[in-house]
């Protein structure tokens, strides 16, 4: 049985995202990604996050502010 992990990954404004601490998290649980999502808001550059699964990269949700 293998854990899931979850991801962010925002849409910036301006430049990107590699200084925001909250995309280089892996999050174990969706509950966990929206809580970091919030987070990202707070910066002004990010327009969008997405949380996707941390091993495939697939799609899991939009999370808007």
């Amino acid at each position: 049985m293998t854990t899931q992990a979850f991801r962010l990954r925002p849409t910036m404004k301006q430049g990107t995202a590699a200084g925001i601490p909250e995309t280089w998290i892996h999050y174990p649980s969706v509950e966990d990604a929206r809580t970091g999502a919030k987070l990202m808001y707070q910066n002004d550059r990010v327009l969008r996050v997405m949380v996707v699964t941390d091993s495939a990269g697939s799609f899991v949700e939009w999370i808007e502010r």
